[in-house]
């Protein structure tokens, strides 16, 4: 499901971004894996994540409140959205996946969403964190834990959550 979100939509939620990286370098927060993020794409990723939800929120008709500082709830109501690149726009990519952390909560529903331009994201589908933690997922890149790694065309239709 394409979404295509306003201009104002997009300054919205891109200043959502901006105020959860500030917030973060207010309160020192730092990658827990170690990785290492340019200026660039660390606030780069910030906005993209949060204008990723205000798509997932406009698609599915839901309300979105662009929370700060709220680690420990999902992203949108009792969703996780994950946001990648599409992967003809992202050179180390070959396909799109959806990331599912071992220690998520089996019931907790995992939205993929691929970002095509600034206000143009994909909501491409969803799984539960149970129904992904197989082993045939499981995956690992460099020195960051084990996830469980879903292709795109294994995931349910997003309609259904509609």
């Amino acid at each position: 499901m394409i979404v295509e979100l306003e201009w104002y939509e997009y300054k919205m939620a891109a200043q959502v971004g901006l105020d959860r990286k500030v917030q973060s370098i207010l309160n020192g927060h730092k990658d827990r894996y170690g990785s290492v993020w340019t200026p660039i794409s660390d606030v780069g990723w910030s906005v993209v994540s949060a204008v990723a939800e205000c798509a997932v929120a406009k698609a599915l008709g839901m309300y979105w409140d662009g929370s700060i500082n709220t680690f420990s709830r999902p992203d949108l109501g009792d969703y996780e959205i994950k946001a990648q690149l599409h992967h003809t726009i992202d050179p180390n990519k070959h396909s799109n996946f959806l990331v599912i952390k071992p220690n998520s909560p089996d019931h907790l529903v995992h939205i993929l969403v691929l970002v095509h331009s600034n206000t143009k994201y994909e909501v491409v589908g969803f799984r539960r964190a149970g129904d992904s933690k197989m082993e045939r997922y499981a995956a690992q890149v460099g020195n960051r834990p084990m996830f469980y790694r879903v292709p795109a065309d294994e995931l349910d239709n997003i309609s259904l959550l509609q």
